[in-house]
């Protein structure tokens, strides 16, 4: 009789009749075999129930597919053109069909939105100073 984690009830069965929570399984550990043709003889395990399951190679979900480094490239290329580079890339952004390529497209927007704010306060820090361009572009042609 094992006693159940959840409720503290004593039964034999998979579940707790009283709170239905499943009852932790006993394991069985297996005795060493000995090899009794050796004089002094080395313990060997048995390995019927040892499997190794990480070995065995998953399939990964299509929503879930890494990008390869030249689907990196080709998305910078796309999402460089000027407007429908912009489009895509909010169909993109909102998209759950692949979720690298999503958050890839998202951080495009985080960086144009940071470029965007160190280009304001650049602006703002210039017209505050007083710098003109046409101080310093138009004295060139003198």
């Amino acid at each position: 009789m094992s006693k159940c984690p959840n409720c503290g009830f004593e039964t034999d069965g998979k579940f707790c009749p009283q709170c239905g929570s499943s009852m932790p399984q006993p394991v069985e550990v297996s005795e060493p075999a000995y090899n009794s043709a050796q004089p002094n003889s080395y313990q060997t395990y048995n390995t019927a129930n040892n499997h190794n399951t990480a070995s065995q190679p998953t399939a990964i979900p299509a929503k879930y597919k890494p990008i390869s480094a030249w689907g990196y490239v080709g998305y910078s290329l796309l999402f460089a053109i000027p407007i429908a580079g912009l489009i895509v890339a909010i169909v993109f952004a909102c998209s759950d069909e692949n979720i690298n390529r999503r958050n890839y497209a998202r951080s495009i927007f985080c960086a144009l939105l940071l470029s965007l704010i160190i280009t304001a306060v650049v602006a703002i820090i210039a017209i505050a100073t007083g710098v003109s361009l046409n101080y310093h572009f138009g004295r060139l042609y003198y």
